[in-house]
């Protein structure tokens, strides 16, 4: 006979009753805070996470085209003083709101440092989420799992890598994933507990956030969450508490005054950017380079979530109902579940598709991931279907340093250095099947996770360098002097890559188009005059009009890929 969704769902290594009930609040929580072990788990989390989110996040050229342009909204910004209009190339920017942009110009600020503004916001960002997950992981199942959990995502590659990319995708999935544990905090409590309510409060204030960091989804896809949630766990009535008016005006007085004063400002803005940047890009009308078939989501998130993704099928196994009645007996489980589900089934329906929309599954994801191993590790039983995870845990150990030699020949940067991943993953094995043998699980994990630490070290530290190097024109703009900056014209023929505008530190530049005779004459006279000219040419086209038209000789100061830097001007 199968078992049923209760008994299959053995999850709590340590208060096993955890899961039988709604109330989940633990014993610890109840008197009064963290036990030793406990903190422990917290400055684990904080020091890993804090160096694989910021180490060398500071001297990483930024990568084009979004880095680069969060980078110059900043740098407008700053220079130009305007705090409640975002500004790119000096036209108005409607695609997201400034106050992203505000924290990466105070970090700029703060450290003076043009890549580390928005990645530092980023990485903090990641690292709250961290510590969300694991406490969301530690009330739910206990500590083990908790940390666990925190562990699992923030060495996924995915959350890694947005994690330490200047954009506003990880504050905005840290500000939803706050939200929805707000409102499980307080519908955890017991009934008659008064903090049920509030618990909309904080729920509505952190949707505020997430609106002001990138729209309306910032409020939709909580609400969504919560709403599937009620209505799965058969409680329908409980739906229209949702509009909770306390709760709402707290998230107008968040989120509202900073649209109503750029809408006074700019009063097409709630067209560009509520109908065209929102609806139209979910209801149809896709942007260049962001239609993809509706599966795309699939191998995204498998991969994303490596190498922990071999524990999915785990997950999938044990704790999703295998009956429609079994749905809502584990509240915890049922929560988990809408939580990744919703945004997955939401952005796989938008008809515009990009690789951070679905950063809001990986915390709910992880938290069972750590669960599943949290309790094979205190069970010490038997378990053929963890049995087939370990052993696919310690294939992935070996292979991964395959890819690493196959992403370092593309880049052309195989070196001895790559005897790093391989002999880390040698080791590993060997130290992890020494655990198996001497039935240490938890050293097992403990070993797994340090493997993937050390692999994403050697990639911060030498395959990013390549891979960096080759997504930026950093090294092409640091070959004109400062005083030609000044003094020369600088152009692009082609294609331009915002992130040469920031490490040229220029104000003006010249955009001249291959397809366009006219504009092919004007550069070749430009080239021919006494005025020094610096043009980064992209694309071999680009390059043999530019050859076929110029009267002048030219000289090639750099190439990177398919990208020259040419000039009429003979550098000292």
């Amino acid at each position: 006979m199968m078992k049923s969704f209760r008994d299959t769902c053995r999850t709590e290594p340590v208060r096993t009753d955890s899961m039988k009930t709604s109330g989940t609040t633990s014993a610890i929580e109840s008197h009064g805070g963290l036990r030793r072990r406990e903190w422990m788990h917290v400055v684990v989390l904080v020091v890993l996470s804090g160096f694989l989110f910021v180490y060398r996040a500071y001297s990483l050229p930024l990568i084009d085209p979004d880095e680069s342009r969060c980078a110059l909204i900043v740098r407008e910004m700053l220079r130009g003083g305007d705090w409640i209009v975002p500004h790119l190339k000096g036209e108005v920017y409607w695609d997201k709101p400034a106050p992203f942009f505000w924290l990466a110009a105070g970090a700029r600020l703060l450290t003076g440092n043009v890549e580390l503004g928005g990645r530092l916001i980023a990485a903090l960002a990641g690292l709250l989420g961290v510590l969300i997950t694991y406490v969301i992981g530690r009330r739910m199942f206990g500590a083990m799992a908790g940390f666990l959990a925190g562990l699992f995502l923030a060495t996924s590659v995915e959350y890694f890598f947005i994690a330490r990319w200047y954009r506003m995708d990880m504050p905005f999935a840290t500000a939803m994933l706050a939200a929805i544990w707000w409102f499980w905090r307080a519908e955890d409590r017991r009934p008659q507990d008064t903090g049920r309510k509030a618990g909309w409060y904080g729920f509505y204030v952190f949707c505020g956030l997430a609106t002001l960091f990138k729209g309306p989804l910032g409020l939709v896809l909580p609400a969504m969450v919560v709403g599937a949630y009620l209505l799965l766990s058969g409680r329908p009535r409980r739906f229209l508490d949702i509009f909770h008016v306390g709760g709402i005006l707290l998230y107008l007085a968040v989120a509202a005054p900073w649209y109503v004063a750029i809408s006074l400002r700019e009063p097409d803005y709630a067209y560009e950017f509520f109908i065209l940047q929102n609806f139209a890009r979910f209801a149809g009308h896709t942007f260049v380079g962001h239609a993809f078939s509706w599966i795309v989501y699939l191998p995204i998130l498998l991969a994303g979530l490596l190498p922990w993704t071999i524990y999915l099928p785990g997950v999938c196994i044990r704790y999703f109902p295998r009956r429609w009645g079994h749905r809502h007996h584990i509240p915890a489980m049922l929560f988990l579940w809408v939580s990744a589900l919703v945004p997955l089934v939401f952005f796989t329906l938008s008809k515009t598709k990009l690789v951070g929309y679905i950063l809001p599954a990986f915390a709910p994801l992880a938290v069972m991931i750590g669960a599943l191993v949290a309790n094979w590790i205190s069970s010490q039983r038997s378990d053929r279907l963890m049995k087939v995870g370990v052993w696919a845990m310690l294939v992935t150990v070996l292979i991964v340093p395959l890819a690493f030699a196959a992403a370092e020949i593309s880049l052309g940067s195989v070196d001895l250095w790559l005897a790093v991943p391989v002999a880390a993953g040698i080791l590993g094995v060997w130290a992890m099947l020494a655990c198996l043998r001497r039935g240490n699980r938890y050293a097992f994990v403990g070993w797994a996770v340090t493997v993937v630490f050390t692999l994403l070290v050697y990639m911060i530290v030498h395959t990013a360098s390549a891979g960096y190097d080759l997504m930026s024109t950093r090294s092409l703009a640091r070959l004109i002097q400062p005083q030609d900056v000044k003094d020369g014209l600088l152009c692009f023929l082609g294609k331009s890559r915002l992130s040469f505008i920031i490490y040229t530190n220029a104000d003006h530049f010249e955009q001249f188009d291959e397809a366009h005779s006219d504009d092919l004459q004007r550069l070749a006279d430009l080239m021919a005059s006494e005025r020094k000219v610096f043009c980064l040419v992209s694309g071999d086209q680009s390059l043999a009009e530019l050859l076929k038209t110029a009267k002048v000789p030219m000289f090639f100061l750099g190439q990177r890929q398919k990208r020259w830097l040419v000039t009429n001007h003979l550098p000292r």
